[in-house]
């Protein structure tokens, strides 16, 4: 019970904090500019996220076919509006994996193979990450209208190959990297005897790994082209803020702030970065924004893309998991 009202206090915690951002940057103003929302863009804006989730459906049960393991169309909807609720609502997104694997098991899938299925689904998001926020790059050198523009990219750069460079090397050196662990669990008792299932566990990832290596190009492309459609509704929600606030900041600006953001809040202790990415936020758009703008965009783009997953998606995580899944969930959120 500790833990959870530990989590529960981390939670609240990143919830309030989103909050106070805008009001420290505008006071009530930038609340009150919620009134230029119009009740149809707001509706808008909830439909585009659940498109948002229709793609991502797509790849978990294409991704899961390759593995032999069928899901039905709704029962992926369920499993991606249950992992988005865990991802948003832990530190680092550590609830994501965690949720889908557990829900993968449910479904016929071994752990290694559920793992190795999460692990592409992060590689395409990386790819998209690094393609989108390359291009956006380019975008803006080629304009030259923003400023500091050489270390704001050498800082998603950073952020970039470090992702990358953990990922490939969980993949291509897991073997040495299972000997030291396996021989430092060994020094202890009640560690020693987990070694062996957790070398099963790791052939299995790295066999799924490569089983969905093996995928056809045509099919690669038609997954990462669900990966675009997946990310772009929650790009666009920001875009829509400043055209509401009367603001034309660079789309390309827009999307390289975001992959920043999306990316970076991932170092930071409260669920979806929450102060930290704010804070982050408003110090990248100050050179185009006043602080009431900022705030009012702040609002917009943080409901739909984390307020929004926590409303929607906190029924359907406690519909799909249970006691099991929230322990693992909550235990995995305090890991170090």
């Amino acid at each position: 019970m500790r833990i959870k009202k530990r989590y529960l206090l981390l939670l609240l915690s990143s919830i309030l904090l989103t909050l106070a951002v805008p009001f420290w940057l505008s006071g009530w103003k930038g609340f009150g500019m919620m009134s230029r929302l119009p009740w149809w863009v707001a509706i808008l804006l909830a439909l585009m996220m659940l498109i948002s989730w229709g793609f991502n459906t797509l790849r978990v049960r294409h991704l899961a076919n390759t593995l032999d393991v069928k899901i039905a169309p709704g029962e992926g909807a369920l499993i991606v509006m249950a992992t988005e609720f865990a991802g948003v609502s832990t530190p680092a997104s550590a609830g994501m994996p965690a949720t889908y694997t557990f829900l993968l098991k449910k479904l016929g899938l071994r752990f290694g193979q559920a793992m190795g299925m999460v692990t592409v689904l992060v590689i395409l998001d990386m790819i998209f990450f690094g393609l989108f926020m390359a291009m956006a790059s380019v975008a803006l050198a080629l304009s030259g209208t923003v400023a500091r523009l050489p270390q704001l990219l050498g800082l998603s750069a950073l952020v970039l190959v470090g992702g990358g460079a953990l990922l490939w090397g969980l993949v291509r050196y897991h073997r040495p990297l299972f000997h030291v662990v396996g021989r430092l669990m060994g020094r202890v008792s009640w560690l020693a005897r987990y070694r062996y299932p957790l070398a099963r566990t790791i052939v299995e990832f790295v066999r799924a790994v490569r089983i969905l290596n093996r995928i056809s190009w045509p099919q690669r492309f038609l997954l990462f082209l669900a990966t675009i459609c997946y990310w772009l509704p929650r790009y666009c929600v920001l875009a829509v803020a400043n055209m509401l606030a009367s603001q034309s900041v660079s789309l390309a600006y827009l999307f390289l702030v975001q992959g920043l953001l999306n990316l970076g809040g991932q170092v930071f202790v409260l669920p979806s970065g929450g102060g930290g990415v704010d804070a982050a936020y408003g110090l990248l758009m100050h050179s185009f924004l006043d602080p009431k703008n900022i705030a009012f965009t702040l609002i917009v783009w943080r409901a739909y893309t984390f307020y929004w997953y926590l409303a929607v998606g906190a029924p359907i995580f406690l519909f799909k998991t249970g006691q099991a899944a929230r322990q693992l969930l909550t235990e995995n959120a305090h890991r170090p």
